[in-house]
């Protein structure tokens, strides 16, 4: 593991510790070469051993305090992050080339043109194994960067350092696994039985052809990889002062709030076409029938199932086909609640649209308000009327009556309302801003308490001056 990552924790023995002299780095042992280490960059040179007469060879070595050099990591750092970047484009193109032949063995036999047993699907076969096996080797290869980038972020000399015991290790394994999935050469076949209890026996390849399309998780690391979140230094500092991990859900988050409509199309189409697939391998392969082997009408079905519809009018009848129907299920509420949570984002008013409406909203209560006001006036004053020409009509008083305390809840829900605006409009912002100039107004009435103590203390310098003149002046006449 240690040839793997380039690095060893061994020390020397005879090295003496470096001298800096004019920008580089001298060995003082004539057996050890000389190493420039100007801009962070090494140079090997060979130099005769005084004792031996052989050559000795710094790259067994490695450069002495590598650690040391900032330049040198950041320089590392930005390889390491390239490397990473190239290793993950592969594992993409290793992962789609599988799956695009694992695709064409099935429809092929889906077809009926080939069997298992033909020349043709042991050729294809054999080129998803060749691929999900270099497929392993650029897996590992990714793991072994991201140590080597955590040891030169973390300034640390050994890859166990860099290594969490055993959750880096399950990661590493888990992925592997993942990876390793595909239709292996030949037709081994498994008794199943259906539903109805019949049972026959199946190829295990339509399991493996299943549990390959896993791989697509693969999409989500090569956009990680590719992200400028990631990759911006600027990005990276601000994360680790304020303790923020920048990683894959930092991505999503990110993404969801600047283009959700889009995240949320990729993963629905994504999701009805790989699962309607799925639907369609099971039930062809453990119960095959025309009604279930078009893909139009397993697309129909998945559709109805990831919307929690359910008409019920095609049903899987496997048991296979029984637990993409309920993964799609728990998947279409998953993207439901992301739906629901990005149209109430996108509905929600902004800042400046809150503060207009709230300014046009509070201005028609107020003038709901005056008019009710004043209708309240008026029907007082039609009511003083009545009775002081000592009409006697009840049922117009009473209609005046019931229109004057209508006027006066008017009035009084006009003010409520306007109160519970008012209450509304405030926010962590406003809050923010008069924190802020209260905060001013102090660090104002301070300075200002400062100029006048200043003021004070001349003051009474000057009086004490005055003071002691005047004694002496006192002093010189009562001499005279």
């Amino acid at each position: 593991m240690t040839g793997i990552l380039g690095l060893d924790s061994k020390k020397k023995d005879g090295m003496s510790e470096p001298n800096k002299m004019s920008g580089s780095t001298v060995v003082e042992d004539p057996g050890i070469p000389l190493v420039d280490r100007r801009n962070g960059k090494y140079n090997k040179y060979v130099q005769d051993d005084s004792q031996n007469g052989s050559h000795a060879d710094l790259s067994a070595l490695g450069p002495p305090g590598k650690f040391d050099n900032i330049s040198y990591r950041l320089s590392r750092r930005k390889l390491l992050i390239k490397r990473r970047r190239i290793c993950v484009n592969v594992e993409c193109t290793l992962a789609l080339i599988g799956l695009i032949i694992m695709l064409v063995e099935n429809e092929l036999i889906f077809a009926h043109k080939i069997t298992k047993s033909d020349a043709v699907s042991i050729f294809l076969k054999s080129g998803i194994s060749v691929s999900t096996l270099l497929l392993l080797m650029a897996v590992i290869g990714y793991h072994v960067i991201g140590i080597q980038l955590h040891m030169t972020d973390n300034s640390l000399e050994d890859w166990r350092l860099a290594v969490n015991f055993p959750a880096t290790f399950l990661k590493i394994l888990m992925e592997l696994m993942i990876c390793a999935i595909h239709p292996i050469p030949g037709n081994i076949t498994t008794h199943v039985t259906d539903p109805k209890s019949e049972g026959h026996d199946v190829s295990i390849d339509a399991i493996l052809s299943i549990l390959m399309l896993m791989r697509f998780y693969l999409v989500g690391k090569f956009l990680v990889v590719h992200s400028r979140l990631l990759t911006n230094t600027a990005t990276q500092s601000l994360g680790a002062l304020n303790k923020v991990k920048i990683n894959t859900v930092f991505i999503f988050k990110a993404l969801m709030v600047t283009m959700p409509g889009t995240i949320l199309i990729f993963i629905m189409l994504g999701i009805l076409l790989s699962s309607s697939w799925a639907m369609r391998t099971c039930e062809i392969y453990y119960h095959p029938d025309p009604e279930h082997s078009t893909f139009f009408n397993c697309m129909w079905m998945i559709a109805i199932t990831f919307l929690t519809v359910g008409y019920g009018d095609i049903y899987p009848n496997s048991y296979c086909g029984r637990f993409v129907a309920v993964s799609t299920g728990l998947m279409g509420v998953g993207t439901t609640a992301l739906l629901v949570a990005v149209l109430a984002q996108k509905l929600e008013q902004s800042r400046a649209e809150k503060y207009v409406h709230n300014f046009v909203y509070r201005a028609q209560l107020d003038k709901e308000r005056k008019h009710a006001a004043s209708d309240v006036i008026k029907y007082v004053i039609q009511l003083w009327r009545m009775k002081k020409h000592s009409e006697v009509s009840d049922r117009k008083r009473i209609r005046l009556h019931g229109k004057l305390l209508q006027a006066i809840s008017n009035m009084r829900e006009a003010k409520n309302e306007k109160s519970s605006i008012g209450e509304s409009a405030i926010g962590v912002i406003e809050i923010s801003k008069s924190v802020n100039d209260v905060y001013d107004i102090v660090e104002k009435m301070e300075d200002t308490n400062k100029e006048l103590k200043d003021q004070v203390n001349n003051m009474e310098s000057k009086l004490s001056d005055m003071s002691t003149k005047m004694d002496a002046l006192y002093t010189a006449m009562m001499r005279k």
